[in-house]
């Protein structure tokens, strides 16, 4: 009901967000099927320049690359200055995954007080395409859970329904959808509702 009264206000359901929280009574998470050739460590201060350069061109599936009247150069420059913010002490710690010395992808944590629990989130996460597939976002994600599931009392991360891919990984390392609700975008020029 309340989205078809957005809708009809001027508000486009661009897609649905799937909140994961991990369960650490699922199965254990598997081994054995590690990133084949990278390492995962904190980022470090010049690694700033190459995590923002991924994220200026990783993203495909986002809220703001699913929205057509954001456009492709726009929404990949939101997700840039993300990860800058995220480099600059936005995010409580900023891993990157590194093959053959290159920064292959990173994730960013942020850490949240929500009702006198901590909650660990995975903020953002991305790949460089040439790396997609090759187990860098698996061992990332592994290592979010590794270092942060006895700091935390909950373990998050969110993603759209239409990233298939990002689904698929969550819920083989462990966790469960914890949420869901739509994605709506409204376009305001000059005090009104855009076309």
């Amino acid at each position: 009901m309340a989205v078809s009264h957005a809708t009809r206000a001027g508000f486009s359901v661009i897609d649905v967000n799937i909140t994961f929280d991990w369960d650490a009574n699922a199965a254990p998470m598997p081994r054995g099927e590690a990133c084949r050739a990278a390492t995962i460590t904190v980022a470090e201060a010049g690694d700033a320049v190459e995590i923002e350069a991924i994220a200026a061109r990783c993203f495909t599936s986002s809220r703001f690359h699913l929205d057509p009247a954001i456009g492709r150069e726009r929404a990949n420059e939101i997700k840039r200055r993300w990860a800058a913010n995220a480099c600059c002490g936005r995010a409580s710690a900023v891993y990157v995954a590194r093959e053959q010395g290159k920064v292959a992808g990173f994730l960013a944590v942020l850490v949240k007080d929500t009702a006198g629990k901590k909650d660990a989130i995975i903020d953002l996460i991305g790949v460089e395409a040439t790396y997609q597939g090759r187990g860098a976002g698996r061992a990332m994600s592994r290592m979010f859970v590794e270092q942060w599931r006895n700091c935390a009392s909950r373990l998050r991360v969110g993603t759209q329904v239409s990233n298939i891919a990002a689904l698929r990984l969550y819920e083989s390392i462990g966790f469960r959808v914890a949420e869901t609700s739509y994605v709506l975008h409204a376009h305001v020029r000059n005090g009104a509702l855009a076309a």
